[in-house]
């Protein structure tokens, strides 16, 4: 035989408290740019275990990625790329999608090349880091990465790496990040 049984509503209340503090418990910090003529949001948290880096011009999460880096690299920092202002990409690092899907499959190795160098970038800013850095990036299809559709996968992805369009893009957005410190 079942019974039935009514809740009291007033029964589920909590108390809720609210606390404030002077400085936020999660370092966070957001710059919001314009990367040709499209509005980029970069938010970098740190928490205990992981530093969480968000990229996104489509006010989305898009894909997720892991990016860990040894933290005894194999060549020690240099000024950075000839006229980029930008650590090098370390050879250390390891890049691993969480989850999500890219635009396209011309957007699988930018995507990850954007991740490595957010990753050097911590690893430069903060020479002992060693936590992990989580990478979410949703970014909007180039005009490049369009006119490379019709193309074969290998033709599209070269036209997407080397168009002007993406290298101002991701300099924009390296910009961000390194505004962006909270490690």
């Amino acid at each position: 035989m079942m019974t039935s049984t009514t809740l009291n509503p007033a029964a589920l209340k909590a108390d809720v408290h609210l606390v404030t503090s002077p400085a936020p418990v999660i370092p966070t910090r957001t710059v919001t740019v314009t990367i040709n003529g499209i509005s980029t949001t970069v938010i970098a948290q740190s928490f205990t275990d992981r530093i969480f880096i968000t990229v996104t011009q489509l006010s989305k999460f898009g894909c997720l990625y892991q990016a860990s880096t040894s933290s005894n690299p194999a060549a020690p920092f240099e000024d950075g790329a000839i006229g980029t202002g930008l650590p090098p990409p370390l050879p250390t690092t390891v890049v691993s999608k969480l989850v999500g899907t890219e635009p396209s499959p011309a957007y699988t190795t930018l995507y990850q090349l954007y991740v490595s160098q957010i990753a050097s970038i911590v690893k430069s800013g903060a020479s002992g880091e060693d936590r992990p850095l989580v990478v979410s990036l949703a970014l909007k299809t180039s005009p490049s990465a369009e006119k490379g559709r019709d193309e074969e996968d290998d033709e599209a992805e070269e036209l997407l790496l080397t168009s002007e369009d993406e290298r101002a893009r991701f300099m924009a957005v390296m910009e961000a990040v390194q505004r962006c410190m909270v490690w």
